[in-house]
């Protein structure tokens, strides 16, 4: 996988929360400002030969209909005695197609653009800047997966016209969000073109060459982590609370020439550098409940007091969970939404002109009518049979990993063979569920018992349906964040 992020697109898609590599510069915001739409803000800069961090705040301006978005950048390092000021507007189009749930844009820039930077005695104007973007986003049922490259040019007229800095830019992103996390990097190369003058008198420019490879990544995460009540136990024994926060990442390296007295000479020098800035997460408490057929060493007990504290998956009965009965299908759908926060698409759900109509075993008086109708109306689950849902049915642990499958998008994968399992159990296993058998068990959803076995028809308890969603919730939190930023940071070069 390979990654960036892009931020300037419809509003639609682009109610992140987050952003990075903000105006597509190499750069990260921080926590926001007191003052509206403000962020702190870094980023790292080689107009005069030498890596100088800079530090401030940008200030993101959204039109009403996505069209156009604003930068404002102010910044600064004191010990370099640099300052920057730059604006900059992009201009946004986007096409959708309802059928396939994706989106196409573009971003052009507003010919309008400002930035001044002040380096010890050398002012840096911006004279011209060349930028072009396109990209794409999936929209799936719980996950939106985001891919952007672009181009550019900016040229810097140095101290009047004495010198030149010209900087042609490269960038690719890619990035995904989800209810539980988000995250964006880019990969970005500044190809660095010093133009100066041997002499006050000389007619020409000399040219000396460098090359900034930067990958910048954001990312946000929501934590589940245990409280304990206090010192005198009181109505329970302790609960769980959702720490929500981001961590934006910079890491670059650079082959630059050697600067004397301002001015290129022989040789070059290589480097590396990075920094993150990290926010303050948000907090929210959970509820927490007692649960008297839980002991606190059976095998899944956290796991069901993760899932009953988010409300995942509900007690059946004032203080029991009933681990060993069965899952059914409609307890199935509603765990699904509420575990991704599944909205529902209306195009997709547009395709019953009645759900009753079409499914007569379930009506709006069912408890789980409303989680039942989305996960069908989008196609994360289907009947059991012709007209029937099936919803006070069980499910088994194949159909389980399928739904879940779906839900994520990735039950066409190309990568995922779809004939041969690595579990013992194999020839057991019916072709239609072998595929997202193997996508599962990837995405650490589905694991073998002691005998290496995925019992693919075995009945779906309540406690291993819970053991299931965490495993899932971990897979949304980490396991694909170390695909968009661990693995492109590390091996995007």
């Amino acid at each position: 996988m390979k990654k960036l992020t892009f931020i300037i697109i419809a509003v639609y898609v682009l109610c992140l929360g987050v952003y990075a590599a903000p105006g597509y510069e190499p750069g990260i915001t921080g926590d926001i400002t007191p003052n509206k739409n403000e962020y702190k803000y870094s980023e790292t800069i080689f107009l005069s030969g030498e890596p100088i961090l800079m530090e401030g705040t940008v200030e993101i301006k959204e039109g009403s209909n996505g069209a156009k978005t604003t930068y404002e950048y102010s910044l600064s390092n004191a010990l370099k005695a640099a300052a920057l000021e730059r604006k900059v507007v992009f201009l946004n189009t986007s096409n959708s197609d309802a059928y396939t749930s994706q989106i196409s844009y573009s971003t052009a820039i507003d010919p309008k653009y400002e930035e001044t930077v002040e380096i010890g005695s050398d002012t840096y104007e911006l004279v011209e800047y060349l930028f072009t973007r396109s990209g794409s986003s999936d929209e799936r049922d719980i996950i939106r997966y985001l891919g952007s490259d672009w181009q550019g040019t900016k040229v810097y007229s140095k101290n009047d016209g004495v010198g030149q800095v010209k900087i042609d830019i490269t960038g690719h992103s890619f990035g995904y969000k989800n209810w539980w996390s988000s995250t964006e990097t880019a990969i970005i190369k500044h190809t660095i073109t010093y133009r100066y003058k041997s002499s006050l008198n000389a007619a020409e420019y000399k040219e000396a060459f460098g090359t900034v490879d930067y990958a910048v990544s954001d990312s946000s995460m929501k934590n589940i982590q245990y409280v304990a009540s206090g010192p005198l136990v009181v109505g329970y024994e302790g609960g769980y609370m959702l720490k929500e926060g981001e961590e934006n990442v910079v890491s670059y390296r650079y082959t630059l020439p050697r600067f004397s007295g301002g001015n290129p000479v022989n040789g070059t020098k290589d480097g590396n550098g990075s920094y993150k800035l990290v926010t303050l997460p948000v907090q929210t408490r959970l509820f927490s409940y007692n649960i008297n057929d839980i002991s606190a060493s059976y095998w899944a007990a956290e796991a069901i007091k993760r899932v009953t504290s988010l409300g995942i998956i509900d007690l059946a009965g004032v203080n029991y969970f009933r681990p060993l009965s069965f899952m059914s299908r409609g307890e199935f759908a509603k765990a699904v939404i509420k575990v991704s926060d599944m909205k529902g698409s209306p195009a997709k759900q547009s395709r019953y002109s009645s759900f009753e109509e079409y499914y007569t075993d379930v009506n709006k008086n069912h408890p789980y009518y409303e989680y039942i109708s989305r996960t069908a109306a989008s196609g994360i689950m289907e009947g059991s049979s012709k007209n029937r849902f099936g919803p006070d049915e069980y499910l088994t642990k194949a159909q389980a990993a399928a739904i879940i499958v779906r839900a994520i998008g990735m039950e066409n994968s190309p990568a995922v063979s779809g004939t041969v399992t690595p579990f013992a159990d194999d020839e057991s296993i019916q072709p239609w569920a072998k595929k997202s058998i193997n996508i599962a068990h990837k995405m650490g959803i589905i694991t073998g018992n002691e005998n290496n076995e995925a019992e693919p028809d075995k009945l779906l308890t309540r406690a291993e349906c819970a053991a299931m969603i965490n495993r899932f919730i971990r897979y949304l939190q980490y396991d694909i964040r170390q695909e968009y930023r661990e693995n492109m940071i590390d091996y995007g070069w």
